[in-house]
């Protein structure tokens, strides 16, 4: 869990709001909720397993964002960010527990 805290607040810039403990935390980015519970398996990693998606509302290109992830070591699930229509870009990662995290962005 503190792996996992660690990750959220200090890679992806989340600050706890509610800590209820070592196996529960609620943290927020703007109007980005996450809720982490510690104890559960991770599933297998592929297109088909649920993930945590979000649009990224920050001065910082999809790509600049996917390379400051790249430089912090976290593991990306592509080699660069898809042009997914309209000039948006998504890119898939991994958390610290391999739970799939997917950005999108300009």
């Amino acid at each position: 869990m503190e792996r996992a805290r660690r990750f959220y607040t200090k890679v992806l810039g989340f600050d706890v709001k509610v800590d209820l403990g070592p196996t529960l935390s609620f943290l927020q980015s703007g109007d980005i909720h996450v809720y982490l519970e510690a104890g559960h398996k991770s599933a297998a990693v592929d297109n088909n397993s649920t993930r945590l998606s979000f649009f990224l509302e920050t001065e910082k290109s999809a790509k600049e964002t996917f390379d400051a992830l790249k430089a912090a070591g976290v593991k990306t699930l592509e080699d660069a960010p898809e042009e997914v229509g309209d000039g948006v870009y998504a890119f898939q990662f991994l958390d610290p527990d391999g739970n799939i995290l997917e950005a999108t962005g300009h």
